[in-house]
């Protein structure tokens, strides 16, 4: 099938009053977070060249621009190619066109003249090498390596595995939240300070952004959600039944189909496929000092084939444990699913109904002035937060303020 597929024009941020999914739960987790975080408050975020950055995140976003261009329908580039521009843009800098500006860390780039190649202005642009306060140089590249090797991994195991076709990648959709109790559209006033409707009575919409919508050969619509994770196991999957992510990019996708009057407009959207990318590449067993292969199934990444050829090189005529023939044993099994699992996530119709009804009773909740203060807690989240600074400071009437002018900076990408 080759369909082709225009997303809809949206509208700017600043047009509506924005509300993601993040948002939701940042407002369940602490006010206080959600006030300085959402892009319908102040929509803050760390500066780089202050905290640094965080390595996992940044690696997972390199791995989403990777499998963006790879299942872009008119790109269909090499992820492997990808991942070696987005690293080496993000890294060392350089000149860049304007679509990056979003993408990296610098706050200041500088424009350029133009290049003979490009109709649009280059700007200048520091890489995190330049950045970061303490850069650790060894830790990235182990982490650009790993990125080489696990696109390499996934562009064989794809072409293997891959039944469907991507109409459209990093999508990002814009849904007005419906007003149940009017019957209309919800409304809200614009109290973000840098916006230019501020004041405005506008309409509130939920925003997001899907890695990648898909057609199945009996032309079904899908979404792909692509996700990087350190171990997988079963458990990993447990929390789908609920996950409201899923569920809130199915409901947006049926919406906008409507709402845009899309050609596949009432065709229902009940499945996600939930992509996950173990942050790890096939190597060689890690010999124990016994001599013997490490069973440890968290963190090896050797598979069936490397380990019993290294098994005939180097333990020719030695017997087996149970423990050492089981891992071999899972091995086998396991397959491809060790570093690569796919998960289909359904909703009915009841479910995406009664999502649009929770999304517009914790956006009144949201938008109706609510008071603020903090969630205290001992768990992680509290104590590794990225206001965390600003936040003691504010309670023990130290200045707050100083705080988040020096330390933070908008968030570009929202």
């Amino acid at each position: 099938m080759n369909t082709l597929y225009k997303p809809p024009t949206i509208p700017d941020k600043y047009e509506v009053i924005p509300i993601h999914n993040s948002d939701r739960g940042s407002f369940r987790r602490c006010r206080r977070y959600w006030d300085w975080s959402s892009p319908a408050r102040h929509n803050l975020t760390i500066r780089a060249d202050v905290y640094g950055i965080n390595p996992p995140l940044f690696f997972g976003t390199g791995i989403h621009y990777a499998l963006e261009n790879y299942y872009n329908p008119l790109l269909k580039r090499d992820p492997v190619e990808s991942f070696k521009t987005w690293w080496d843009i993000q890294w060392r800098g350089g000149e860049v066109t304007p679509e990056w500006l979003d993408k990296v860390y610098d706050l200041n780039p500088v424009a350029v003249a133009s290049h003979p190649h490009y109709e649009a202005t280059l700007y200048k642009i520091k890489g995190l090498e330049e950045i970061l306060p303490d850069p650790n140089k060894e830790e990235f590249d182990e982490l650009f390596e790993l990125g080489i090797g696990m696109m390499e991994h996934y562009k064989e195991y794809a072409e293997r595995m891959d039944g469907f076709e991507v109409v459209a990648t990093e999508h990002t959709f814009s849904i007005p939240v419906w007003d149940y109790e009017n019957d209309c559209i919800l409304m809200a006033i614009d109290h973000r300070e840098e916006s230019p409707n501020v004041g405005k009575e506008l309409e509130v919409h939920a925003r997001g952004r899907m890695d990648a919508m898909t057609v199945s050969p009996t032309e079904k619509f899908g979404i792909i959600d692509h996700k990087t994770a350190q171990s997988i196991g079963e458990e990993y999957f447990v929390k789908l039944e609920q996950d409201e992510q899923c569920t809130a990019y199915l409901y947006a996708a049926q919406v906008e189909a409507n709402y845009y009057d899309l050609p596949h407009k009432g065709q229902p959207f009940e499945e996600v496929l939930y992509n996950v990318l173990r942050k790890a590449v096939p190597r060689p067993p890690t010999v124990l000092k016994t001599g013997m292969f490490s069973v440890d199934r968290l963190n090896e990444s050797t598979t069936y084939e490397i380990l019993t050829d290294w098994i005939a090189r180097n333990l020719p005529g030695v017997a087996l444990s149970d423990k050492q023939q089981g891992y071999v044993d899972y091995l086998r099994e396991v397959g491809d699913e060790q570093f690569f699992i796919r998960r289909h996530v359904r909703r009915n119709q009841h479910e995406l109904a009664a999502a649009g009804y929770h999304l517009y009773l914790e956006t009144m909740d949201m938008m109706r002035n609510p008071r603020i203060y903090p969630n205290k807690t001992n768990d992680w989240k509290c104590r590794n937060c990225q206001f965390r600074p600003p936040c003691l400071a504010k309670d023990s009437g130290a200045d707050w303020q100083s705080l988040i002018k020096d330390n933070y900076s908008v968030n570009k990408d929202r």
